[in-house]
């Protein structure tokens, strides 16, 4: 026993990616353990391969069987073992409030005249996505406020979420622990798809990206968190809520995280880089796709600046150069922000993210994705016209309330729009629509350089949006 124990000991430590739950035991003694989404209740990614993996004594043949699959491996000489299931399809729903009937997994090992079974009950196949961040993105449902009976009417079986090593299925009473954010994403996207959706939750309030990094590249640490221990010694969320979902078959990661990095600049954006690059590696499928959130607005912006570029306008500025990374989209939060750290409105931020993944995921090719974003600019005489990607059927100035979609307002008045005369100084500008463009100039700036939108702190009133009722993200064509 104590050398089982000993043993075991060291596989922990050395393999940190599969920390474990799910456990067969005889007596006393742990025979087999599983990775720690293998739980009952789970959710498994259609159309991927299912990978599963665990812990036994070395030698020891693990068979998993899944509906009509089996899988075999035999334990390493370092005491793991991992195998894939073939890919599957989903189990269809006739309605979002009803689940089909769960199908168990069963594992079982062998070692020499020894056989230990252990059952996980009422697994479905459906879309498994990635949920990580700090605050905003951890914050739960019951955090409110929301659409009238928007937790009354929560009985949804077939949605789950992955919390605190558990599967929690989606009911009135425990939807209130479910992600704000991540609830709104999954439930258009499965009032659509008809499918079992699973939220793999890694979050905690109030933590930078460095924490969620399996390394962080010497140049982009902060003074601040080279302080206080050796990383080598310190426990990040990396390695409590990452590295045991590492493998796991997803559909693709949301992030919404910033806020504890809100000083930075390009160096966020190198961050994010890193973090993206090194998950995608860690997981083996490829490229899969990334969507986060720009944050919100906060506090309060002078009116007395024209050249903005205060409080988090850079990091905001950082995460839309992200969308240059392969497979990513940004949802743009500028217009529903609020003065605290935690704007209310999560409803319109997880049906922003959706956007993305209905179009790029899930087969809907006329929907617009996203906000206008920054494409191009050109200086046409004493005015500078700024292109954009993301138009749809083109701009409006419009004004959002509440959950309400934005409505348009003709005629209004672009606030915090800015420009910049050849000698560096910024003015406050106007603007024009011409179709799917912006027309900027000043009266004050006979040869411009750049503009700038919504480039503040917290541009109370920004309302430049495309027609289909997504705002413009802030942006500065003259860099950060």
């Amino acid at each position: 026993m104590k050398e089982l124990n000993n043993m075991l000991g060291v596989i922990i430590v050395i393999f940190t990616v599969m920390p474990l739950t799910s456990r067969a035991q005889t007596g006393n003694e742990v025979v087999f353990t599983l990775g720690k989404p293998f739980v009952d209740n789970a959710i498994f990614q259609q159309q991927m391969e299912v990978p599963v993996w665990g812990t036994a004594k070395p030698g020891t043949k693990v068979r998993v069987m899944l509906a009509e699959h089996i899988g075999t491996a035999v334990t390493k000489p370092n005491g793991t073992w991992r195998l894939k299931l073939p890919a599957m399809k989903a189990d269809k729903l006739t309605s979002v409030n009803t689940a089909p009937k769960g199908r168990p997994m069963t594992v079982v090992t062998t070692l020499g005249k020894s056989t230990q079974t252990l059952e996980i009950k009422n697994t479905l196949i459906g879309e498994v996505w990635l949920c990580s961040g700090q605050s905003n993105m951890a914050g739960p449902l019951k955090m409110g406020p929301w659409p009238p009976k928007t937790i009354q009417n929560a009985n949804y079986p077939a949605l789950r979420q992955w919390r605190d090593d558990k599967w929690i299925i989606c009911t009135p009473e425990t939807s209130r622990v479910f992600s704000r954010v991540a609830f709104c994403f999954a439930r258009k996207i499965q009032s659509e798809q008809k499918v079992p959706f699973a939220l793999l939750m890694a979050a905690t309030g109030g933590s930078p990206i460095e924490a969620w990094m399996r390394e962080v590249p010497e140049e982009l640490q902060t003074e601040k968190y080279k302080q206080g221990k050796k990383r080598s010694t310190r426990k990040t969320n990396y390695q409590t809520k990452i590295m045991p979902v590492i493998g796991y078959a997803i559909r693709g990661a949301l992030w919404y995280q910033g806020e504890a990095n809100h000083t930075e600049g390009r160096e966020y954006f190198l961050k994010m880089k890193s973090m993206i690059t090194d998950w995608r590696t860690s997981w083996g499928q490829g490229e899969f796709p990334f969507y986060f959130v720009q944050i919100a607005s906060i506090g309060q912006s002078s009116e007395d600046k024209p050249e903005m570029c205060d409080g988090r306008a850079k990091i905001r500025n950082a995460q839309l150069e992200a969308m240059t990374l392969n497979n990513t989209g940004m949802a743009v939060t500028i217009d529903i922000g609020a003065v605290k750290e935690h704007p209310v409105n999560k409803y319109d931020v997880g049906l922003r993210l959706a956007r993305w993944a209905r179009h790029h995921q899930y087969g809907e090719k006329e929907l617009v994705p996203s906000g206008p974003i920054y494409k191009s600019h050109k200086v046409e005489g004493t005015k500078i016209r700024v292109s954009f990607n993301y138009v749809g059927a083109g701009l409006m100035l419009a004004n959002k309330k509440g959950y309400e979609p934005a409505k348009p307002t003709p005629g209004a008045k672009m606030p915090w729009l800015s420009i910049q005369d050849k000698n560096g100084t910024w003015h406050w500008a106007e603007g024009e629509i011409e179709g799917a463009d912006l027309v900027v100039w000043s009266d004050k700036v006979k040869a411009p350089v750049a503009v700038r939108y919504a480039y503040t702190q917290y541009p109370t009133g920004s309302n430049l949006y495309n027609k289909d009722g997504l705002p413009a993200s802030p942006f500065s064509t003259s860099g950060y």
